[in-house]
């Protein structure tokens, strides 16, 4: 589902990022998507990294079962 934000910003705020656009060779907000998107990937890579802290058990056993798998194909 496509989502419609506005941003309102001040002249300097709107300048800076016309100005890092333009530097990329990307719209406005082309920019400013790329810019959310990376955001949401630090937030989302920042909970994955609390839960895989909040889970030992869970990342021994992938990372065994990994260990596995690799010996798996190097036999092949």
């Amino acid at each position: 589902m496509t989502r419609t934000i506005t941003l309102r910003l001040s002249e300097s705020a709107y300048d800076t990022v016309k100005r890092y656009a333009e530097s990329d060779q990307q719209s406005m907000n082309s920019w400013i998507e790329g810019l959310l998107a990376a955001e949401e990937m630090r937030r989302r890579c920042q909970a994955h990294d609390r839960w895989l802290r909040e889970h030992p058990d869970a990342v021994e056993f992938a990372e065994a079962w990994a260990d596995q798998n690799l010996d798996e194909l190097a036999r092949r």
